[in-house]
């Protein structure tokens, strides 16, 4: 499971998986030990708080496939910044998307 979780982005961790009738849910977090903010480009290791986001991705074996990040909303440093926090961005879907980029990258196909 850790292969096809770095093919969808090789900064993330594998935590775990489940099987249930025709669907696969994997859970995944951010291997990165400090994130950049994506307002003023500093780097933050500190973190606020976690929360699950979850997309749908390619089937895997006819079986739908949900990916869930355990993702992390980080403290900016920047002082001039009016927002103190920010989410963790992830490369491989769009912000406010639900569908990772390549399962959106098939259905233009």
């Amino acid at each position: 499971m850790e292969e096809i979780v770095k093919l969808l982005d090789e900064n993330l961790e594998y935590v775990k998986h489940e099987v249930s009738g025709d669907r696969i849910t994997i859970w995944v977090k951010s291997a990165k030990k400090e994130v950049i903010c994506p307002y003023c480009g500093k780097p933050s290791k500190k973190v606020h708080s976690r929360y699950e986001r979850s997309f749908q991705d390619l089937p895997i074996q006819g079986k739908k496939t949900t990916i869930v990040v355990i993702r992390r909303k980080m403290f900016c440093k920047n002082k001039e910044r009016k927002k103190k926090t920010f989410a963790e961005p992830l490369d491989f879907v769009e912000p406010k998307f639900k569908r990772t980029k390549r399962l959106e990258k098939r259905y233009l196909k």
